[in-house]
């Protein structure tokens, strides 16, 4: 992809997802960008060169706000998949799990009887 494709492509998935300049800018510099707003306009314009670098993040940033934008569009399901946040049974095995490490963590911890083990006594 040449670059002013890649700029033109990526003013067009600013538009998708719904963002000002200054909304991607924003998503831009939380990821690490070091570019000003001015910048990123210039560069979606064909305007200002970015270097590979820069441009990544702000393909990233792009691509989080493309896939919120898409999640906010889905259609939930009117019965949630086995496993889902609202079935119990993943929580109910984790806290099985956990309670048996801890008491076998205690069963170590616990210093071995005082008492001799009791012999059988023979008449």
């Amino acid at each position: 992809m040449t670059s002013d494709e890649r700029h033109q492509r990526m003013d067009a998935a600013r538009i998708r997802a719904e963002l000002s300049v200054q909304d991607l800018w924003l998503r831009y510099v939380a990821l690490g960008g070091t570019g000003d707003a001015f910048d990123l306009d210039g560069y979606l314009q064909a305007l200002v060169p970015l270097d590979v670098f820069q441009q990544d993040v702000l393909a990233q940033a792009l691509n989080e706000a493309l896939e919120e934008s898409y999640l906010r569009y889905c259609i939930p399901l009117s019965t949630p998949p086995p496993g889902a946040a609202g079935d119990g049974r993943l929580r109910r095995l984790v806290d099985t799990l956990l309670d048996d490490q801890v008491a076998a963590f205690r069963d170590r911890l616990q210093p071995p009887s005082a008492d001799p083990p009791e012999a059988d006594a023979a008449p």
